[in-house]
């Protein structure tokens, strides 16, 4: 009995596949399905960004934008982080179907089903890419790390928790009570 060789694909190659309504992230030619965000998730990304697009109107540091969208980090990576931010300065990575290279800043909303894939799999290829700062954001533990990438590697700049409000050098002057980003109908 022979084994099946599902041949690696480049991201033109990606591009081309039908549309059946689901994510799916190209990881160095492989394709991997991205489960459907919980309501958790979907709350912590609509506080960030909220918040990011209110301070962003006051300070036009650069561009927010969030899945699905591919974020192109090679001929055969695209990646979907759930929020990114691109500087004026590196605006021309911006294109009309994709980002191409890396944004300023990646945020990546964990789940269970997610949160190992997000860490052992996505964190080098950001770090690979040059990617200077990560949000891992955890809405069951209500935790933000923070981290800044030092050679090719992230180090933990902090880890935030309980009455902690989240700010960034990107953002100078932005702050986010951790109250808020993790402000939940009381259903959930």
């Amino acid at each position: 009995m022979g084994t099946e060789v599902i041949p690696k694909l480049t991201y033109e190659q990606f591009r081309q596949l039908p549309d059946d309504g689901k994510q799916y992230e190209l990881v160095r030619g492989e394709v991997h399905l991205t489960p459907a965000p919980t309501t958790k998730h979907q709350f912590v990304l609509r506080n960030l960004t909220g918040s990011l697009l209110q301070y962003l109107g006051q300070h036009p540091l650069g561009e927010l934008a969030f899945a699905p969208l591919d974020v192109l980090l090679g001929g055969d990576t695209a990646l979907q982080p759930d929020l990114i931010f691109v500087s004026n300065a590196r605006a021309k990575i911006i294109h009309e179907a994709f980002v191409e290279g890396a944004p300023d800043l990646a945020v990546e909303i964990l789940s269970t089903s997610t949160a190992a894939h997000d860490r052992a799999t996505k964190l080098p290829i950001y770090a690979e890419a040059g990617v200077p700062e990560v949000w891992l954001i955890d809405p069951q533990a209500k935790t933000v790390e923070i981290l800044k990438l030092h050679g090719k590697k992230y180090l933990v700049d902090s880890i935030l928790a309980g009455e902690q409000a989240l700010t960034s050098s990107q953002f100078p002057g932005w702050q986010l009570p951790l109250g808020e980003l993790f402000r939940f109908p009381s259903a959930l």
